[in-house]
């Protein structure tokens, strides 16, 4: 409780320097933008160039005098070059000519700073599907919109791609990885409005790509949800070594598509996905406060790929699904489950498709089912309702789940408002402090500090100690202060 009143402290003091910082200095946006590109050119160790529609390909690619063509940069710059493009409309296919290195630099392409360029490839003669395909190491896109293409972004072969803050949209196939690309980061990619995947990383009859990381990334709205349409994939292969940060994903057919060994995600969310949040098909595949809930099937899968692997779930919620809220296809798949809440499932919670439970390790976690006589099913012959957990009869089964507890009323016992989703936990849960400190995580989905009283809440959410309401209060006294003493501040001096 201390740590909390000095952090509240702490901000109330934060709140009111940023207040007096903004309100003594306003400074116009093309000022900063200029600012900005004075500070990429002197840290650039190449030669920085500028991009507009209306520029002209002859000219020296400098800011007064701009190439037109997006690829008439790509085939000039070198290992460490930058080329600013400007906002508007592009109508051209785009590819990469040299590889970048990590003594000289990447090679850039980035928007100009509060600017968006769109390639727009309606109307456009198609030479290929890409838009913007790289085939080459250590390129970096950043900013760009790309819309209406078969595909919008294809990586192949090449390593140490960064694609940031772009959005790919009304495409056939979003943002593609294959034949052996690796070390890739996406960061703030949003992508959506695609006829077959938002993101897919596969070998498409090459190498397996490896060793890629997506933050804070979205990826919504198949165009038509009710084909397979895959919002974040890693296809079959031995594809190995991912990691999701904070990814999102809705409005598709099967939301994470995992086939991919040694991949983690955490606080990572599925929704509204007319098939599973998450299919999880390869080993060693670890999800972290992650949420996956109102997805029609399933909320998680995990599919049999002909060999055995483990799924590990660590504080998560499972909360609401027609048919299995999670599943375990084959017996020869592991399934371990700590701290986990599945709730609100409307026919089948957690389900093993064969007999036999060998393969499940799991505790401290809370179960709720709608149909409560189906909580937990095994074979659909060995079934077990809200009242058989509660009374022990599932632990003595499955030798599992000893400290795991029951909801019969989710709304009263767990989530602050079931209805519309907020699945925080509301004050007087009974997941609070009852879950295990053995390896849960350090922070919950919203980033807060874990545990927050005197044990670790179970589910991906950690109930804060101090009332958020007494922070907004402190917060708000903060900035009605840090107006006082600027307006006394004005009056002195004048």
């Amino acid at each position: 409780m201390k740590e909390n009143v000095l952090l509240a402290i702490a901000l109330m003091v934060l709140s009111t320097a940023v207040v007096m910082q903004s309100v003594g200095s306003v400074v116009a946006e093309g000022t900063i933008n200029i600012h900005i590109l004075e500070a990429v050119e002197s840290t650039t160790a190449g030669s920085v160039f500028y991009v507009t529609p209306n520029g002209d390909d002859a000219d020296l690619g400098t800011i007064d005098q701009p190439w037109r063509t997006i690829q008439h940069a790509a085939e000039t710059m070198v290992a460490g070059d930058t080329v600013f493009i400007r906002g508007g409309v592009y109508k051209e296919h785009v590819s990469t000519v040299s590889d970048g290195n990590l003594v000289d630099g990447y090679i850039v392409f980035s928007a100009y700073p509060g600017e968006t360029p769109i390639l727009d490839g309606t109307d456009v003669t198609k030479i290929r599907d890409a838009c913007f395909l790289v085939t080459h190491s250590y390129i970096k896109l950043s900013g760009l919109e790309i819309c209406n293409w078969e595909q919008g972004i294809w990586v192949e072969k090449g390593g140490h791609v960064e694609i940031s803050e772009c959005e790919v949209h009304d495409v056939w196939y979003g943002i593609g990885f294959a034949d052996g690309a690796h070390d890739f980061v996406l960061d703030s990619v949003e992508m959506h409005h695609f006829t077959l995947y938002g993101f897919d990383a596969s070998p498409s009859g090459g190498a397996d790509c490896y060793n890629g990381v997506f933050n804070d990334c979205i990826s919504h709205t198949g165009r038509d949800p009710t084909q397979n349409v895959d919002g974040f994939a890693l296809g079959h292969g031995t594809q190995h070594d991912f990691v999701f940060n904070r990814c999102v994903v809705y409005d598709v057919f099967d939301g994470f598509d995992v086939s991919a060994r040694n991949t983690l995600l955490n606080c990572c969310t599925a929704y509204n996905c007319l098939n599973g949040g998450y299919k999880i098909w390869q080993d060693n595949v670890t999800l972290v406060d992650c949420l996956s809930y109102h997805n029609e099937v399933t909320n998680l899968e995990l599919d049999w790929d002909g060999d055995p692997g483990t799924t590990t779930l660590r504080n998560c919620h499972f909360v609401g699904s027609l048919e299995f809220n999670v599943w375990v296809e084959n017996s020869n798949d592991h399934l371990h489950m700590y701290n986990c809440i599945l709730a609100c499932g409307d026919n089948l919670g957690l389900a093993f498709e064969q007999m036999g439970t060998t393969n499940y390790q799991g505790d401290y976690n809370v179960f709720h089912n709608d149909d409560s006589e189906r909580a937990i099913v095994v074979g659909y012959e060995d079934e077990f309702s809200l009242n058989q957990i509660a009374a022990g009869d599932w632990t003595t089964y499955s030798d599992q789940d000893q400290h795991s507890l029951v909801s019969f009323d989710p709304e009263s016992e767990l989530f602050i408002d079931l209805d519309n989703w907020d699945l925080h936990l509301r004050e007087g849960s009974i997941a609070i402090d009852a879950g295990t400190s053995e390896n849960a995580p350090s922070f919950d989905y919203d980033g807060a500090n874990r545990p927050q009283g005197e044990g670790y809440d179970i589910g991906a959410y950690e109930i804060p100690e101090f009332p958020p309401f007494l922070i907004l209060l402190l917060l708000t006294l903060s900035t009605l202060l840090a107006a006082i003493v600027y307006r006394r501040k004005i009056v002195i001096q004048s």
